[in-house]
């Protein structure tokens, strides 16, 4: 018998919702921490970097949620080396929650990628307020500094 992995169940509930989105991908390149998809859509092509955490940081907040995505030499060596594709690139963060079906999906484009790169940073903090409709992502100087991330992107 085939036993599943915890990386099965959050991969699996993000292809799902672009599948019921008309999104059909080709898995390029997959492993435990992270997997990398490419896209054809009638939009435009593109390549999605995935990767997950299982449980948010504990807050001393109930209504504050947030992930922290830590960036190996390797993942950032390929992230740099997409950015220099011509294909769109996205990298999905899945923030997943002890209810798995109150885990959330949040998706960066190639600019912000790009911001956190030349920020010099190897790891990610992305928060959510209860009620907000962004994700943020702290690039040092408090919420009103950080990188704002609509809550409703698939890609």
């Amino acid at each position: 018998m085939a036993k599943l992995k915890e990386a099965d169940f959050y991969y699996g509930a993000m292809l799902s919702t672009l599948f019921n989105n008309g999104i059909c991908p080709m898995l390029i390149e997959g492993g435990n921490d992270r997997q990398v998809y490419e896209f054809t859509t009638n939009k435009e092509d593109f390549r999605l970097f995935v990767k997950y955490r299982s449980l948010p940081i504990a807050t001393k907040r109930e209504d504050y949620l947030s992930w922290q995505f830590v960036f190996s030499d390797d993942d950032l060596r390929e992230l740099i080396q997409y950015l220099g594709d011509k294909k769109h690139l996205s990298l999905g963060l899945i923030c997943g929650k002890e209810q798995l079906n109150s885990s959330e999906f949040a998706v960066l484009h190639k600019e912000e990628i790009q911001q956190i790169i030349n920020a010099g940073k190897n790891s990610l903090t992305i928060s959510r307020k209860s009620g907000e409709r962004a994700f943020r992502i702290s690039m040092g100087g408090g919420r009103n500094n950080a990188l704002q991330i609509k809550s409703n992107r698939l890609y």
